[in-house]
């Protein structure tokens, strides 16, 4: 992933031009883009027609905006601050310890 964001996305001009931070957890990125909406989706569509099997999903809102297990919010005054993101099919489901899984995928204290 790193040689691909090296050699497509960090000398797009669109990159230069309006993502302003980029981080990366995995296969999980998250930056903030300052230009129009339309200019973003021709960069999106521009990244997933490089290599067929690589392809990237896009979430974009003007004021929140998940990110891993993260809710990231904008004020009006545009500060940022941050709350807990649960998927909405998040039921909040634990097993047991002395469920009948296999000892293999218990967590041992």
């Amino acid at each position: 992933m790193n040689s691909f964001e090296e050699t497509f996305v960090y000398t797009d001009d669109r990159y230069k031009q309006y993502v302003k931070h980029y981080l990366r957890y995995i296969d999980d990125i998250f930056f903030i883009w300052t230009g129009p909406a339309d200019i973003l989706q021709t960069f999106h569509q521009t990244l997933n027609s490089i290599y067929p099997e690589l392809q990237f999903t896009i979430q974009y809102d003007t004021n929140r905006i998940s990110f891993l297990d993260t809710l990231i919010l904008k004020d009006i005054e545009g500060h940022l601050s941050t709350d807990l993101y649960s998927k909405p099919t998040d039921c909040n489901s634990l097993l047991h310890y002395s469920s009948s899984h296999p000892k293999a995928t218990q967590f041992a204290a």
